[in-house]
């Protein structure tokens, strides 16, 4: 009897190294991560700005679930009046919505080392839309590892009900990001 105890002890003990062995829990390091946007006034004139990103990518049987955020308190542009014009009401509202999220679930693990399209919801003034990200080929190895994400799309301002200075500044908003996943723990 105590044999079968020992044994049954010794499979669910293995059960559980190989349930921990298909999850890996990463986070975006904030330091080393960054989103970058660019959109243009009057046609030629680029406007950028650029954020820190943080948030989680949790894997499970090779699906990752991607749950980014950033906080607008750390978006950087080349002029204060840009800035603080961007945290405005007319542009992000950042009052009343303090940070931009990005989620996508379901994402091949596969995909974060080859590239391809991703689809998620990105909330933007308080309003979630869909969104489409085209990631680049990354070091993203399958062991649990740091590793780099980078990935490029854009938006419409129109679809987030930024709708200030339509004749000078254009709807279409470049976004480029540059994320350290680094294993939990």
């Amino acid at each position: 009897m105590r044999a079968v105890c020992v044994a049954g002890l010794l499979l669910l003990l293995a059960a559980a190294r190989a349930l921990a062995a298909d999850a890996v829990d990463y986070r975006i390091e904030p330091a080393q991560s960054t989103i970058r946007f660019e959109l243009y006034a009057l046609g030629w004139w680029p406007v950028r700005g650029s954020a820190v990103a943080q948030g989680s990518v949790v894997v499970r049987d090779e699906l990752a679930d991607i749950d980014a955020s950033v906080p607008l308190q750390s978006l950087t542009m080349a002029r204060a009046g840009y800035r603080e014009w961007a945290l405005s009401p007319e542009f992000f509202a950042a009052a009343r919505h303090p940070q931009l999220e990005f989620r996508a679930h379901g994402i091949a693990l596969q995909r974060l080392r080859e590239g391809g399209v991703i689809e998620g919801e990105l909330q933007v003034r308080g309003r979630t839309r869909a969104a489409r990200f085209v990631l680049a080929s990354g070091d993203c190895a399958a062991s649990a590892a740091p590793c780099r994400v980078r990935a490029a799309g854009e938006l419409s301002r129109r679809t987030f009900g930024m709708r200030s200075r339509r004749f000078t500044l254009g709807d279409r908003i470049r976004i480029e990001l540059d994320l350290q996943l680094v294993p939990v723990p």
